[in-house]
């Protein structure tokens, strides 16, 4: 059975959070399928996006997989910087939600 870790990220990503989420990465079984949930993340610091590059090499080094869920927000971004590509292949439809 895969074993399976979901991480669900804030709104807004500063600088000040990255060193955090390196820290919380390395304590992490990475073996299995991680799931990064960035779907209601509309503001990202650049030096965020050098942790998902380290985050999915990391990830995969250990034999586990990264899957992405971005906002439509962050998907623009990671097109805008011509990194997409890069991402595409681990990154999964948003989840369906509901609306009043």
């Amino acid at each position: 059975m895969d074993d399976k870790v979901a991480w669900s990220f804030p709104p807004r990503i500063s600088l000040d959070e990255v060193p955090g989420y390196l820290e919380k990465l390395k304590g992490m079984d990475t073996s299995g399928t991680v799931y990064f949930d960035l779907t209601d993340t509309v503001t990202i610091h650049s030096s965020f996006i050098g942790f998902l590059i380290h985050a999915k090499h990391t990830i995969r080094g250990n034999g586990g997989r990264l899957v992405l869920r971005l906002s439509s927000t962050v998907e623009k971004i990671l097109a805008r910087l011509n990194i997409a590509d890069f991402f595409t292949p681990d990154c999964a439809a948003p989840p369906d939600r509901k609306t009043a």
